[in-house]
């Protein structure tokens, strides 16, 4: 049995512990409060998107490589990671690394290759041994801002364009609410399609304007939506990672007061045993002289 001594270290160990667990839920929770608020930012320009979502339906872009299905066979393909730069966030980074490996078992047998361009550390780190193929590394922010969102739209639409890939993937985490995030796996490129905004809005009609008929009009509309659908991922990915924290956080807190409590009470019997342990020497040695 441990001594008293022991005990005390221990007890003040997991005090520590608790002021540590405790202070990461305030921080997380106060960036949380922030990253809900941006999650709303880019609805009215992603209305205004999906009004001209009929512009890839006109039929003269229908032989478009844009709007192309990709090869059945030896398609080679970038899949897009969103996970967290840290830990501590529950089963966050567990549930992308498990899609990802998902993903592969699925499209394995139609694929000449799969790369990986990952935004956060995490999935990189779990996956790189299985997976080396890594076209990029990118680091994920707790507040993501379109100027990142717009260097990865901009990497993989020249990638695409460029024919290294025939088909782009994205594997993100999903915001649903404190408790629950949905991850999700969907096609960029080809045959992109707007984010749905909350508050859908008609198509506009087409105003009868030059246009150009090479294909610029289609390709510039695309990249704003592969940016939008990036940029809604880097927030829903971003804020569902602090939720992660603070409910791992404050279930870490909690079981940490339980194990102090139950040690304490193993502490206090501790005691009890040695104190009775000396009275009966004292007996016992009083006993004896007399």
């Amino acid at each position: 049995m441990p001594s008293l001594r022991e005990y005390n270290e221990r007890l003040a160990s997991m005090a520590s512990m608790g002021r540590v667990t405790g202070t990461m839920k305030l921080v997380a929770g106060s960036h949380l409060h922030r990253v809900q608020s941006e999650l709303s930012r880019p609805e009215g320009f992603a209305r205004d998107l999906f009004a001209l979502a009929a512009v890839a339906t006109q039929p003269r872009f229908a032989g478009h490589r844009l709007l192309q299905p990709p090869p059945e066979r030896d398609s080679r393909i970038l899949l897009v990671l969103m996970s967290a730069d840290r830990g501590l966030c529950g089963g966050f980074n567990t549930a992308v690394v498990r899609a990802a490996k998902e993903f592969h078992a699925k499209h394995a047998a139609r694929a000449a290759k799969i790369d990986h361009l990952y935004v956060g550390q995490k999935a990189y780190n779990a996956l790189r041994g299985e997976f080396p193929r890594a076209v990029k590394v990118l680091p994920a922010s707790s507040h993501p801002d379109v100027k990142a969102s717009d260097r990865v739209a901009k990497f993989v639409m020249r990638l695409f364009h460029w024919r290294f890939y025939d088909e782009i993937w994205l594997i993100s985490n999903h915001f649903v609410n404190s408790m629950t995030n949905d991850c999700r796996t969907e096609r960029l490129l080809p045959d992109a399609h707007p984010p749905v905004p909350k508050v859908q809005a008609e198509p506009m009609p087409l105003p009868e304007l030059i246009e150009p008929n090479d294909g610029r009009l289609l390709e510039n509309i695309t990249y704003l939506w592969i940016q939008l659908s990036i940029y809604y991922a880097m927030l829903h990915s971003a804020t569902g990672e602090l939720a992660a924290r603070v409910m791992a956080m404050d279930n870490s807190t909690m079981n940490l007061n339980a194990m102090i409590k139950e040690l304490k009470t193993q502490r206090n019997r501790a005691r009890q045993a040695a104190i009775t342990n000396e009275l009966t020497e004292i007996v016992s040695g009083a006993d004896a002289l007399n």
